[in-house]
């Protein structure tokens, strides 16, 4: 950890004659064995194997060769040293004795205290910025780019405040590079602590350095921050400061006054890393990476003290950590991988072979720091240097000679985001390397950042330490079968920056990228553009140049604007491609199979072939060829058309080659005349040949071609198709036969005359006016509320369990009072009730919603010894509408029935009558493509009903079962109507419909004890049919045509039947009971509950 200066000498490789007989002798000293085992091969193409070693000042320094055997074995590519003395032995030995071992030419470099030596080509400096870096400039490989090997001893004083600005100063030297830095050293400084986190052992090593000699304020600081009871540090310093260093270290010190630290305190927190991190990647392997614990000793990370050394640790304020790191520059550090064999022990954190064997079979270990060593592997693309007038810039260059070319399958994801996993969130921080974000828990805190988070909180975080700068990227190629995938145009650098492709691909992921912001050349090997998500549109509004061909890929659509110089062939293998400029100059374009070409540009020789589309305009719209259009047989020619006699068109300067292919016309959602003409070709070379076919999406409009001299002319025409024909079901055949009688003169007809088959059908489901159909067969079966109320209140008179535990009100001497259920006064009940229910689409049926919510009352008396005679009223409203949400409606209700009923020992019968006024209102919008309709109504009706059930009743113990069986007939009758609106309007007769309901099932009840409260527990199972007009029919007109009938949603003939309920007292003098009751059928389902609450003062 010492520091020192001295003059920089350059030194590269030996020559002198006596730096030759040192090697020479060195090897001798390496022994015969050690010389043949040694290999002299550097590192693949793309790699450097690097070491760096702190001498601790040189402690062999007597005889480096005593080292040899590490060194060779270790064969390393690049040396790194610090601690170095001035005109240091290992720099005058080292590299003769790797030279004499058979391992290549080393050159080498010391500057003060550190020094490089290396095999590899290059030249030698060294950064004076901050602090000194000694480096190596490689030169670049095949695979590899020009490079900085670089070493830093940085200080280490307490506090940082000396080794922050030398960090600072780093940054700089990295943020004005123009070539990658891999930076090797000790830097003083751990990864997750500054001085590694203290164990309890530790922090009271510092309390008794500190009580022996107690003037040193940091140490006294550090100890407040570790100290979990303060009093008793003070109470011990005072106690022992004074007594001598022999009492220090005997003084006992209170258990618990410290713990280990398992997050760094504010004096310790790791703010050279921090800000080293700004602008450098730590390059670590997962066993490497440092704890939030206190390091054990030879635990695969620590680098100092070595394991050897640990006794050598007499500092209060430094623990075991990792300060011997590897970082790689940014923007070019997600590019450096370690590529070790984790199978050599002279590569990691070196702790095995890190020794000298002494003569007597001891081993010394090679310093204070464990060496550490990594085979550093270059995973990117290619980076080159070239000339632009004057001013040397970068090219990256994805292509075969790139390391991982082939096993990333000649794909590369370019990419800002460096995806690093070295920052801890709680090491997010200021320019001092002091954590600002705030809030965050200490879990939070030791969690590493995420480069791809969405969270709020931390896109600052990720904006500054995950987003590398790619402006030195001067232009991008992408060669010899290469994709390079982006998902972002800055990726690509500024938008000087150019894009080459010389037999290469840019292919955009995903949906945020949407233009290309620079100049792209297409070299002799061409390329390709390829937009890989269909929902994708993406622009190129600069020049795209050369003489290469360009191949449009991907399902997206891509959108030249501006005039284009390329002299290549253009191939439009998939997707869209879009054009509004021009590519005139391209020599041939080819619309191949999976390909669409559209826009209202203008484009050289142009071929459909089998399977490609020529769609003109960006709706309607002319694209020119200047020269020869040619359609191959099994080509598609798409026309726009509309009914105003405009259609998109091919304009050719040369001739039009017919040699099959299809035109289909796409004309919805217009107004036609009957019979409209389009030119949809011209040539001034005149036409031959003709098209195999012609057709359009219109279902009820027929396409034909006619040929002349120099044009093609499309005409639309009025088929025989019946719109009957089209419909899907009964109600759209009934709705399209009643409005084709209308004809041209009605706008709804002539709108559905210019729709496809699926627009059409759409288009008569809205016209039909099922709701009112559908609302029918709802209030046919929301009278089943007036038999239940019955006979439930019927029940509950004559003391049936599974009511009778709700009381009612009768007039008493002080009036109005809460009485039992079965009394034999004139009693009066309440009843709220609510249903919901649907009915699902079906092949007739759009689907069917619909809510009630209401209110009933009455009051019975006896009216003999075995009969009880009632009266109920009530109101409610229902709420409706189509599952197509293209109709609404509601309706309010008005009730009134009687209601008579008789037990004789099991048996039971309950009849009644009742009779609902409703006031419908509904609403229908009526919207396809060409047409819309605003349409309401506002009409009466009125249901009758009967009904009556028989029952008979088992006691069995605690519980209470009863079989029943009820009918229930129903008759509903509307008035006539007339929707207010426009062409779509209906009018409909009066009309009645009959339905009869039986059920069958049973009920049953019992008593329970919920801890305090006792309550009555129900349950009702069962089975319904119906019959009679259980499909709602109402018979409609358009203004000016004959009647038609539709069906609405059904009733379910058949239906379980399901209820349950609960009645309880919720206070002393109040009761509640409530109850659900359903019937749930194939396609349709009905569900209601309902409550009564009784309260007594």
């Amino acid at each position: 950890m010492t520091t020192f200066q001295h003059g920089a000498e350059d030194a590269p490789a030996q020559t002198r004659p006596d730096r030759r007989l040192r090697a020479a002798a060195a090897a001798l000293l390496c022994g015969t064995a050690l010389a043949v085992s040694a290999v002299a091969a550097q590192a693949a193409e793309d790699s450097i194997r690097i070491l760096t070693l702190n001498t601790w000042l040189d402690r062999f320094k007597a005889n480096p060769s005593v080292m040899s055997e590490f060194f060779v074995k270790g064969n390393y590519d690049v040396l790194t040293f610090q601690e170095l003395q001035a005109n240091s032995t290992y720099v005058r030995d080292i590299p003769g004795i790797l030279s004499g071992a058979g391992l290549g030419a080393f050159g080498k470099r010391q500057d003060g205290d550190v020094g490089v030596f290396s095999r590899l080509p290059g030249t030698y400096g060294a950064n004076k910025i901050g602090d000194t870096a000694t480096y190596t400039l490689l030169d670049a490989t095949s695979s590899r780019p020009q490079s900085y090997v670089a070493t830093t001893h940085l200080n280490y004083y307490d506090p940082s405040t000396n080794r922050i600005n030398e960090a600072k100063g780093l940054n700089q030297w990295a943020a004005s590079a123009t070539a990658p830095i891999i930076m090797t050293g000790d830097f003083n400084a751990g990864d997750v602590s500054e001085r590694g986190l203290h164990s309890i052992s530790q922090q009271e090593r510092l309390l008794r350095i500190y009580t022996k000699n107690p003037t040193n304020a940091f140490y006294l600081d550090l100890l407040k921050q570790y100290a979990k009871d303060q009093p008793q540090l003070d109470a011990f310093i005072a106690q022992w400061k004074g007594k001598g260093n022999a009492a220090i270290d005997g003084a006992p010190i209170p258990a618990g006054l410290f713990a280990d630290e398992m997050y760094p305190v504010a004096g310790n927190l790791p703010q050279t890393m921090n800000i080293l991190k700004k602008q450098y990647q730590v390059l670590q392997l997962p066993n490497e990476r440092e704890q939030f614990s206190p390091h054990a000793l030879n635990d695969g990370s620590v680098t100092w003290p070595s394991h050897g050394e640990d006794a050598t640790n007499t500092w209060g304020s430094w623990h075991r950590v990792k300060i011997d790191h590897f970082l790689a520059s940014r923007p070019f550090g997600k590019w450096w991988q370690i590529d070790d064999d984790q199978n050599d022990p002279y590569l990691g954190v070196i702790t095995d072979v890190s020794y000298v064997t002494n003569a007597n079979g001891s081993k010394t270990p090679l310093s204070d720091h464990e060496p550490v060593a990594h085979n550093v592997r270059w995973v990117g693309p290619q980076l080159e240097t070239y000339d632009d007038n004057g001013t040397a810039k970068t090219r990256v260059v994805w292509g075969k000679d790139a390391s991982t070319f082939a096993e990333r399958g000649k794909e590369f994801f370019l990419s800002r985001n460096n995806m690093r996993n070295d920052v801890y969130l709680g090491q997010i921080s200021d320019a001092n390397g002091l954590p600002i974000l705030a809030g965050l828990t200490e879990a939070e805190k030791k969690t590493l950042l995420d480069c791809k988070s969405t969270d709020a909180r931390f896109q600052q975080a990720i904006a500054d330490y995950c987003i590398d700068d790619h402006t030195f990227i001067g232009e991008l190629k992408v060669a010899d079968g290469g994709t390079v995938v982006v998902e972002e145009d800055a990726a690509l650098g500024t938008e000087q920056a150019k894009l080459r492709l010389d037999g290469g691909s840019l292919r955009i992921a995903g949906t945020d990228m949407h233009v290309l912001g620079r100049n792209v050349v297409l070299e002799a090997g061409g390329g390709s553009i390829d937009i890989a998500d269909a929902t994708n549109v993406f622009g190129v509004n600069k020049e795209i140049s050369g003489t290469g061909n360009l191949t449009k890929l991907g399902l997206g659509a891509l959108v030249l604007d501006g005039t284009h110089s390329y002299t290549g062939e253009t191939v439009v293998g998939a997707g869209v491609l879009s054009l509004q400029g021009s590519i005139a100059s391209s020599t041939l374009t080819t619309i191949g199979a999976g390909g669409t070409l559209g826009g209202i540009g203008t484009l050289g020789n142009t071929v459909v072939a089998s399977g490609g589309v020529l769609a003109p305009g960006n709706s309607i719209g002319t694209i020119n060829v200047a020269g020869d259009v040619t359609f191959e047989a099994g080509s598609k020619f798409e026309v726009e058309a509309n009914d105003k006699g405009e259609s998109d068109k091919v304009t050719a300067s040369g001739k039009a080659m017919l040699k099959g292919g299809s035109v289909l016309t796409l004309a919805n959602g217009n107004n036609y005349a009957p019979q409209t003409s389009y030119q949809i070709v011209t040539a001034g070379g005149g036409v031959t040949g003709t098209f195999a076919d012609v057709s359009s999406n219109l279902a009820f409009l027929d396409p034909t071609l006619a040929y002349g001299a120099n044009d093609v002319t499309l005409t639309l025409s009025r088929n025989d198709i019946s719109f009957a024909e089209v419909g899907a079901n009964g109600n759209q055949k009934a709705t399209a036969a009643a409005l084709e009688t209308l004809g041209f003169g009605n706008a709804a007809y002539a709108a559905v005359a210019n729709l496809d088959e699926a627009g059409a059908q759409q288009a008569f489901e809205q016209l039909s006016g099922e709701v009112h159909a559908s609302a029918r067969g709802m209030m046919m079966q929301d009278g089943g509320v007036m038999l239940d109320a019955a006979t439930s209140r019927i029940d509950q008179a004559f003391g049936d369990n599974a009511a009778a535990s709700m009381p009612v009100m009768a007039y008493g001497d002080d009036g109005l009072e809460l009485v039992p259920a079965d009394t034999d006064r004139f009693a009066l009940w309440t009843r709220a009730f609510g249903s919901w229910g649907d009915s699902k689409a079906d092949a007739t049926n759009v689907g069917f919603d619909r809510s009630t919510g209401g209110l009933l009352a009455g009051g019975d008396a006896m009216v003999s010894d075995s009969w009880r005679a009632g009266v109920i009223a009530g109101y409610s409203r229902s709420s409706f509408n189509s599952a197509n949400g293209g109709s609404s409606g509601s309706a309010d209700n008005y009730h009134v029935g009687v209601n008579a009923g008789t037990r004789a020992g099991p048996f039971g019968l309950t009849v009644g009558a009742g009779y609902t006024w409703h006031r419908f209102d509904t609403a229908r919008q009526v919207a396809f493509a060409g047409f819309a309709d605003a349409l309401s109504a506002k009409y009466d009706g009125g249901t009758a009903q009967v009904f009556g059930e028989a029952s008979y009743k088992v006691e069995a113990g605690r519980f209470t079962v009863e079989g029943f069986s009820n009918l229930t007939y129903v008759n509903l009758r509307t008035d006539a109507f007339t929707e207010a609106g426009g062409a779509a309007a209906l009018s409909s007769e009066a009309s009645s419909s009959d339905v009869t309901f039986t059920t069958l099932g049973v009920r049953g009840s019992t008593e329970v004890a919920l801890g305090a409260v006792d309550a009555t527990l129900h349950a009702t199972l069962g089975w319904r049919h119906a019959f009679g007009d259980v499909a709602g029919t109402s018979s409609f007109a358009f203004d000016g045509s004959g009647g038609f009938d539709i069906t609405g949603s059904a009733i379910a003939r058949d239906a379980a039947v399901l209820g349950a309920g609960i009645d309880f007292a919720v206070a002393p003098k109040t009761r509640l009971g409530i109850s659900y009751t359903g019937q749930v059928s194939n396609g349709a389902s009905d569900h209601g509950v309902d409550a009564k609450l009784a309260v007594s003062f």
